[in-house]
């Protein structure tokens, strides 16, 4: 291969890597969605621990889970519509937000309502698992920003993890504010921009 059929491959590479990413700030409607439902969920889930109202904690989540997985559902088959996912990119994309996706409904729903263990540590391993998708993120999609976003979630369990009570909540909020909704708006208004969309 020579210097030039080189440059060209790199140059459909990128152009490609682009493609993609606008694809993905695009979809980033869905990222916007999940991040509404969560810090919904989230302020109801502070009010119902301020209340002492701990039975209904896991509805407020599995409801809010439920709301936000029928919308992906959706949105996913309207997007199929449109053309189905082509790239190697949008596929590992797609794994990576489908596995840590189920790792949240695990560590989230699944191991604290069998008793593997307390409701408390729930957050922290919510961060974790968001520092890895954030991070992972950031190299699939060479932004950097969501690079930092994955720093500032694994800090944050490690935060967390030095707070006790309801203030691990208020805590957790404001780290999704930070290293969630934020960068999601963002990333899809850099988009609009580059595209000249209001």
């Amino acid at each position: 291969m020579n210097e030039q059929q080189a440059r060209e491959d790199i140059q459909i590479i990128k152009k490609m890597l682009e493609k993609t990413r606008k694809t993905t700030a695009e979809s980033g409607t869905l990222f916007i969605v999940w991040g509404i439902l969560i810090a919904l969920a989230l302020v109801v889930n502070y009010v119902l621990v301020y209340f002492q109202k701990y039975n209904w904690i896991w509805l407020n989540w599995i409801t809010i889970a439920g709301i936000g997985w029928i919308y992906s559902v959706i949105y996913g088959i309207r997007r199929e519509r449109k053309g189905p996912v082509r790239s190697y990119i949008q596929m590992a994309s797609r794994h990576l937000n489908i596995a840590c996706g189920t790792g949240y409904l695990l560590v989230g729903i699944a191991f604290p309502g069998l008793g593997v263990y307390s409701h408390e540590v729930i957050p922290v391993l919510i961060a974790a698992i968001s520092g890895i998708l954030f991070f992972v993120m950031s190299g699939i999609y060479e932004w950097p920003l969501l690079k930092w976003s994955g720093l500032l979630w694994w800090m944050g369990a490690i935060g967390m993890s030095l707070v006790r009570n309801n203030n691990r909540t208020l805590l957790f909020t404001v780290l999704f504010i930070a290293a969630y909704l934020v960068p999601a708006f963002i990333l899809r208004s850099k988009v609009k921009k580059e595209q000249g969309r209001p």
